[in-house]
């Protein structure tokens, strides 16, 4: 009796269902508009994914497993246990009627998260379907034990009527396997009745059948048809259309009666059906060797007989086949997912043995690089120390030749004065040579003091907008009179840009690199300066036709520790610091600065400074 329900059970699930489907494509078209509004937290997003993995169940498996494999993933990801858990819960759901084990590992892991967080109300439901799975492939004492759980975890429910009617049913079958006696006929009447006190449900129809089947098989056809002809008024109230093995169920109880026309009229009806099951076959012939043997056709009866037993005996084999090899095949799938656990737990403990030869060998190199660090670092902090030394020398060099000779000149030149051992002559021209000279030891002077303050208190400066013309413009008219005793040419060309930088770095800078320039230029020379925007930065170059330097001179440049003093085409002093205050006050500014230059044919120094950002 069992077996034959198990067959019919699904497809009498999805018809029973089938009504609903109209109803579920509307629910889903508004699941899916809110899913693809993306107005959704991750938390509610998986929720979404969830429901409407349900309500694809029975109308695209394709989607209901999509959908539940998207929520799975976003559950793991916002680390939600009760969501992971009702994803694989959905995942089991959609395997349950495609690959049982498959429904059943997924189970096991949704039991295995609600326990962990108590989730009484998750493990109710999932327990129903754990029984369902059971049942599906004959496990009937697993079928039980689930279905005593969800009687245990029922008074827990607010609404669990149904669980606990579907457990007490499945309770029953697995109680009366074989049994066709009176006490699974009370057992099944007890339902019945309880099951019409509270207005019916899915079961009741199975229940009335049993109850119809139970009293024909005990020789009580009247009893049977009060409960099939209960079945088939329910059914055809909803419109809905009965399955075979009720109608054929009747036209045995109607042939035990003897009523011919009855019994006829109902074997025409299941064979009308469009699917006759293996048990609806089963009953006819046994019906139809009743009726021959009423109509005195023995031998009749007797193939209609024979076929019967013929049918029996095959379908109890093809189900003794199909249930050693579901069992075989649940066996080798079992097996498998043992031995990947093994395989899983030895690449944990392979992976935790990397992972402590990793750390120690980590904290080795670890120390490693940090002796070296320490090693470099004193070696590092060793050359720095000998690399202020000398610079240090080449400080006190500048103070002590640079500034001593010009200073000594004027010293002498006052003391003659003093004396008045000089002519007019003599006067004018000792005069312009001490006014050179002392302007030369102020800017040498304004270059130390700058470099110095940026050495001792770092960079600091102080960016602004500024017309970098406009600043420009008032450095070369500064420097324009020491162009003009030399005889040389100074022009700007450089344009009106918004430069974002520190203004008197900006100039500082400017005025060192012109100075040079006009240091380094013969008398009848050109100095100029241009400006050029592009990528964001203002280049500015000041180039002159001078002297020039050579590849030695280059290679020293910017390094005050090798920057040797370089005479002017007048005799002029230089030190290199004003070049090394250029470099800093550009980097500070976030630009750059360099140089081209060939001996006797001029140089051009560039730097660059930041725009304006219109955005």
């Amino acid at each position: 009796m069992i077996k034959y329900f198990r067959k019919v059970i699904l497809p009498v699930l999805c018809w029973c269902l089938s009504t609903t489907l109209l109803a579920q494509t509307v629910k889903i078209d508004s699941l899916e508009q809110v899913l693809v509004s993306g107005n959704l937290n991750n938390l509610e997003k998986t929720e979404l994914l969830q429901k409407l993995s349900g309500e694809y169940l029975i109308v695209d498996s394709a989607k209901c497993r999509i959908y539940a494999m998207e929520s799975l993933a976003l559950a793991k990801h916002i680390g939600s246990k009760k969501l992971e858990g009702t994803a694989y819960k959905a995942l089991g759901d959609y395997y349950l009627n495609v690959k049982p084990y498959f429904a059943h590992s997924n189970y096991k892991k949704a039991e295995k998260l609600f326990l962990e967080i108590n989730e009484r109300k998750c493990l109710f439901r999932l327990y129903h379907n754990f029984m369902l799975l059971f049942y599906m492939i004959g496990d009937m004492k697993n079928t039980a034990y689930y279905a005593n759980k969800v009687l245990e975890m029922v008074s827990e429910q607010e609404n669990g009527t149904t669980e606990a009617f579907a457990a007490e049913f499945f309770i029953g079958m697995a109680r009366f396997k074989d049994n066709e006696g009176q006490e699974a006929l009370d057992y099944y009447l007890n339902m019945y009745r309880r099951a019409i006190r509270l207005n019916g449900n899915y079961y009741t129809q199975y229940i009335a059948w049993y109850c119809g089947k139970l009293y024909i098989l005990q020789n009580r056809p009247r009893e049977a048809l009060q409960y099939l002809q209960w079945i088939r008024k329910a059914f055809e109230a909803d419109k809905m259309n009965i399955m075979p093995e009720k109608y054929a169920s009747s036209a045995e109880a109607y042939a035990m009666l003897h009523r011919i026309d009855s019994a006829e009229y109902y074997i025409n009806k299941t064979l009308n059906a469009p699917i006759l099951t293996d048990e609806a076959r089963l009953i006819l012939q046994r019906t139809r060797s009743l009726l021959e043997s009423e109509k005195g056709n023995y031998r009749g009866a007797l193939e209609s007989y024979k076929k019967y037993h013929h049918l029996s005996d095959s379908i109890v084999r093809a189900g003794k086949t199909a249930e050693t090899g579901r069992l075989k095949n649940w066996h080798e799938l079992e097996q498998k997912e043992n031995e990947n656990r093994r395989l899983h737990e030895e690449r944990q403990m392979h992976f935790k043995q990397l992972i402590i030869m990793g750390v120690s060998l980590a904290i080795i190199f670890a120390l490693l690089i940090l002796f070296v660090f320490y090693y470099r670092k004193t070696d590092e902090q060793n050359r720095e120390l000998k690399k202020l030394h000398i610079i240090k020398d080449k400080l006190f060099s500048v103070v002590a030749h640079d500034l001593r000779s010009p200073i000594g000149s004027l010293l002498s030149f006052m003391q003659l004065t003093g004396r008045k051992e000089l002519d007019a002559e003599r006067l004018k021209r000792f005069l312009k040579e001490i006014t050179k000279r002392v302007e030369d030891v102020y800017g040498l002077l304004d270059n130390l003091l700058r470099w110095t303050k940026s050495q001792m208190q770092g960079m600091a400066p102080s960016p602004v907008y500024f017309d970098a013309q406009e600043e420009s413009l008032a450095v070369t008219d500064a420097l324009q009179n020491v162009a003009t005793v030399k005889s040389i040419t100074l022009i700007n060309r450089i344009e009106k840009h918004q430069a974002y930088a520190d203004r008197d770095m900006f100039a500082t800078v400017l005025r060192n690199l012109i100075t040079n320039a006009l240091k380094y230029t013969s008398a009848g020379g050109e100095v100029s300066v241009d400006s050029d925007a592009s990528d964001n930065m203002l280049v500015v170059s000041v180039k002159d036709n001078g002297t020039g330097m050579s590849q030695e001179v280059q290679d020293r440049l910017f390094k005050l520790s090798e920057t040797q003093s370089q005479q002017g085409t007048d005799n002029e002093r230089g030190t290199g610091l004003g070049l090394m205050l250029c470099a800093d006050f550009v980097k500070a500014n976030g630009g750059y600065i360099w140089f081209t230059s060939i001996q006797g044919e001029g140089s051009t120094f560039l730097f660059s400074v930041p725009l304006r950002n219109e955005k």
